[in-house]
């Protein structure tokens, strides 16, 4: 027969068993919760994390935009009821806010709109917003208008891969067809050729007959035939111009240097010489 030692003995360790069961399922819980949220470090920038993740900000990062919001309906020593200060404090006593989560997509924005909806939800019921429905209602929405203006956030997902294979377009490539033939549902189109060796094209450097450039008979309808120079059909080999015209007389130019200009030139030399002929004389006597 157990005795009453060994019976409070028992019920001692059955109750410290559950109590360390329940600590550390406790902290498996918290764990898992802390892993699946991300802090950021204000309401603006970006922040890392993954695909699903919540992201939060910290309400005591938020206090200073929700007091400068409710500021703007507060009448002189909260004769209306709204408390900025006290409107800080609440949403400060909040800690972590959830203003959105990590997309499935290397990166996604968690826009000012999403961070003030979050702010919003978190003060509906707080003291200090009012004293009447309407009052409540207009502080709210300085407060939604101050974050949306203010906050703004880039979350990029660090698990992401982008897909390996183009998603399908529900389209099907079209039949192979033989040159020639009509496409279908093409309006009258027809397929290419395969191969365009068969097209004629000139060769270079090799001479072509006038007889082939120039046919004998008019190439277009109303249009005489060219003439061919060198050859014709009574074996003629005489060269002709092709033109009647003939050379004329040039006009006399004024740039040209006429005869009297070229003896003033010569008598000016001479003089030139002269003088410097007598003047150096002058200076050996």
């Amino acid at each position: 027969m157990p005795t009453r030692i060994d019976r409070l003995r028992s019920t001692r360790r059955l109750l410290t068993a559950g109590a360390l069961a329940a600590l550390f399922s406790g902290a498996v819980f918290a764990g898992s919760a802390s892993a699946s949220t991300v802090l950021a470090q204000g309401c603006t920038g970006s922040v890392v994390g993954n695909i699903g993740d919540q992201i939060a900000v910290q309400g005591k990062d938020l206090a200073g935009l929700v007091r400068t919001g409710a500021k703007e309906q507060e009448i002189f020593l909260h004769f209306n009821g709204v408390n900025p200060d006290g409107l800080a404090d609440a949403i400060t006593q909040q800690g972590a806010v959830t203003v959105g989560s990590v997309p499935n997509a290397s990166n996604g924005s968690i826009t000012g709109d999403n961070v003030a909806a979050a702010v919003t939800d978190a003060l509906q019921n707080a003291d200090g917003l009012g004293t009447s429905a309407d009052q409540k209602q207009k502080t709210l929405t300085a407060i939604s208008n101050k974050v949306a203006g203010n906050c703004g956030m880039t979350a990029y997902a660090g698990n992401y891969s982008a897909p390996t294979s183009l998603p399908s377009t529900g389209m099907t490539p079209p039949p192979t067809t033989v040159p020639g033939t009509t496409l279908p549902n093409t309006g009258g189109a027809t397929a290419p050729p395969r191969d365009y060796g068969n097209i004629p094209a000139a060769v270079p450097g090799i001479a072509v007959s006038p007889g082939a450039r120039y046919p004998t008979s008019a190439p277009i309808a109303g249009l005489p035939t060219p003439e061919v120079l060198g050859g014709n059909p009574a074996g003629q080999t005489d060269v002709r111009n092709a033109g009647d015209a003939d050379a004329i007389a040039a006009a006399p130019s004024s740039t040209t240097v006429q005869l009297p200009m070229l003896l003033a030139v010569v008598a000016l030399a001479a003089v030139s010489a002269a003088l410097v002929r007598i003047w150096v004389l002058r200076k050996l006597s």
